[in-house]
């Protein structure tokens, strides 16, 4: 049985923006102390995949991928939080539509995926 995803973390220069810019955004409950819980929405059937790549020189070595149900208010709103769009609203071939935005205050991107 292959092992699922069941922790994550995320190297930011300031983790307290960070977790209150991710948990506006998607509308997680912050967690007490470090924790920002993520907790999965219905419907829970989009299963975590990932792929490993060479090293980037932009210091980030992670990039997590978030399903919403509409891309572009999302985007938008990300934007008018103050981050900034990395890639916009794109279909990969034969695949979802995502895009990647950068968070406002540090180095974080973030992938959003159309549910």
């Amino acid at each position: 049985m292959a092992s699922p995803l069941v922790y994550y973390q995320l190297a930011t220069s300031d983790p307290a923006r960070t977790r209150a810019f991710l948990s506006e955004l998607f509308e997680w409950p912050e967690g007490e102390g470090d924790a920002l819980a993520i907790q999965p929405g219905e419907p829970a059937d989009f299963g975590v995949t990932g792929q490993v790549t060479a090293e980037r020189d932009d210091g980030q070595q992670i990039t997590l991928y978030f399903r919403v149900v509409d891309l572009a208010a999302t985007v938008a709103l990300a934007q008018e939080r103050g981050a900034t769009i990395v890639m916009p609203v794109t279909q990969i071939a034969e695949g979802p539509h995502l895009a990647l935005i950068r968070a406002p205050h540090d180095e974080l991107t973030v992938g959003i995926v159309q549910a």
